[in-house]
């Protein structure tokens, strides 16, 4: 026999098993490049034969979908590892309150896929040599739970994004969090951010959003705690005028009241009530834009509400994760809506805002893939949808909000006493241009990074002993030609505990960083007045702030 006609029996033999192998009762599948077009759809075929109340082939075919994708995503080759009663604490609340008062039967147990980027086999799992559990843990992707619905079968699913987002679209800047998964006894890491569907009866879009951003949070800080979906609607309940089961969806300004249920402080804004200004190119659109940047920039998750244009429909509740890469030519635009000092006009340094050079975000949409990366304009896969209301999560002691941060370093940098004009003329030339990048950070991040990457030995010790409250607005100054490496020349830090009213007599400012001086203030100064000045000799251009988001890939 020859080597071609051996290669045709071995391929067809391993087609038969394909075929014939139930994959909804393997534990460990290992899929390659050349058997994922045979096994993919078999093992989705095999699992959701068994978990759904009808089995025709269309039915099977439209909720096998998202599986098949997710899986045809991730990296080849990978094992997935298969949990058959898993319990997921988000289905099995919303089973025990409400699917088991159903007449017909649904089941309770959720099943588990766990992903790992390698052939994986049973011996190597259970194995108790270190290296090869270690190098096991290096390739673990994530895990997606499949809960026993018609719809949103989709659960509980952390991945992370630098296997399943598309590299044309890369680098990325997304929040992610560590979370930890015990599978068949082993501790598992992966940084992810949540995503799962709506099931349409318990949870909608918004409810989903919330569930997917407290989940967020309670794994990220210990102010928080986790949330099960019943206590969504108990609290939806509260506000509502009606029942909440079957769900029919909960406007914006009942979620931001179901946020502070839980600890949180949110922020509403709607886009038609943003200022407008007739000799401004900005337009409304563009404010709204801005300060979901400054939120994202901050690594705040945003809850984003879309509604069709004309408000004629349905809308849609999404969150919004993080941001592309700077788009060039968005550049040229942001300088057509750079911002001058009517009272300097003359002889002031026109301010760049860097958030007008962002045009993709990174969203968790349960109507999309997982960590879809798309234009501002067109969020939604469905056409002429627009963001509405943005509703963030701000904690309870973040009292000065995106926008009046915005005004407090507009004000502070054309200010007479404390101004770029004044300190930077010097490094500047005449009326030369300032782009500025604004975000909030924890102040003992914020400390740390300064720490470990100033140069200069007195402007680390600067700003290590400077008192500062537990988040800080910062807005670091850059030359045009230097933004895209994030080599900034200076920041103005502000205190994100104080308010608009003080701010614009610069009360709220804590430090100033120009070239070659420092000036810092202490809590006790009331006076819009430096407390210290330093003065460097030597002052190079410093790295910009990179630790709220996570860069994809690394």
């Amino acid at each position: 026999m020859s080597d071609m006609e051996t290669q045709a029996e071995l391929y067809s033999d391993e087609k038969l098993i394909v075929e014939e192998l139930d994959y909804s009762e393997e534990i460990f599948t290992i899929i390659k490049d050349e058997n994922y077009e045979d096994v993919i759809p078999s093992f989705c075929e095999s699992i959701f034969r068994d978990s759904l109340y009808e089995t025709s082939s269309d039915v099977m075919s439209d909720y096998m979908l998202d599986l098949r994708n997710l899986l045809k995503q991730l990296p080849r080759p990978f094992t997935i590892v298969q949990e058959f009663y898993h319990i997921d604490s988000s289905y099995r609340d919303t089973y025990y309150t409400y699917f088991s008062n159903q007449h017909f039967h649904v089941k309770r147990y959720s099943r588990r896929l766990s992903f790992f980027a390698q052939e994986v086999r049973e011996e190597d799992f259970f194995a108790h040599d270190t290296e090869i559990q270690k190098q096991i843990s290096d390739h673990f992707m994530g895990a997606c739970v499949l809960n026993p619905l018609t719809t949103g079968v989709m659960g509980r699913t952390l991945i992370n994004p630098q296997y399943v987002v598309n590299s044309k679209v890369l680098p990325i800047y997304v929040r992610l969090s560590r979370y930890e998964l015990n599978i068949y006894g082993k501790k598992f890491f992966v940084d992810a951010f949540p995503y799962r569907m709506q099931d349409e009866e318990t949870m909608r879009c918004a409810e989903v959003t919330i569930l997917n951003l407290l989940e967020h949070y309670a794994n990220s800080y210990r102010d928080y705690r986790s949330i099960v979906p019943s206590e969504i609607l108990e609290n939806e309940q509260k506000h509502s005028h009606e029942r909440v089961l079957p769900s029919r969806g909960i406007s914006y300004p009942i979620l931001t009241k179901v946020l502070s249920e839980f600890g949180f402080s949110p922020r509403l804004y709607n886009l038609s009530s943003i200022d407008k200004y007739s000799l401004s190119k900005v337009t409304q659109e563009d404010e709204l834009k801005r300060n979901l940047h400054y939120y994202i920039e901050s690594g705040i998750p945003v809850a984003l509400n879309l509604l069709p244009t004309g408000n004629n429909g349905s809308g849609h509740s999404i969150v919004c994760i993080g941001h592309g890469n700077v788009n060039k030519e968005l550049i040229k635009k942001a300088k057509r809506n750079k911002w001058i000092s009517w009272d300097n006009k003359d002889h002031c340094h026109p301010l760049i805002n860097s958030a007008d050079f962002y045009e993709d975000y990174v969203v968790v949409d349960d109507n999309q893939p997982i960590y879809q990366v798309r234009p501002f304009q067109q969020l939604s896969l469905y056409p002429d949808m627009r963001v509405e209301n943005i509703a963030v999560p701000l904690y309870k002691r973040m009292f000065l909000d995106a926008s009046d941060a915005a005004a407090i370093v507009r004000s502070i940098l054309h200010h007479e006493q404390f101004g770029i004009d004044v300190w930077a003329d010097g490094f500047l030339d005449c009326r030369e241009d300032v782009v500025i990048r604004l975000f909030m950070a924890s102040s003992r991040s914020l400390k740390y990074y300064r720490s470990k990457t100033l140069k200069n030995f007195y402007a680390r010790e600067t700003y290590a002993i400077v008192p500062m409250p537990r988040f800080v607005w910062v807005c670091e100054l850059y030359r045009t030609d230097n933004y895209e490496e994030l080599k900034a020349f200076g920041e103005i830090i502000i205190d994100a505990t104080s308010a608009l009213g003080r701010g614009h007599s610069a009360c709220s400012l804590i430090l100033m960083h120009y070239p070659n001086v420092i000036g810092i203030r202490y809590p006790e100064q009331t006076n819009p007045e430096f407390d210290e000045m330093i003065e460097l000799e030597e002052d190079d251009l410093f790295d910009g702030y990179r630790k709220n988001l996570n860069k994809i890939p690394l």
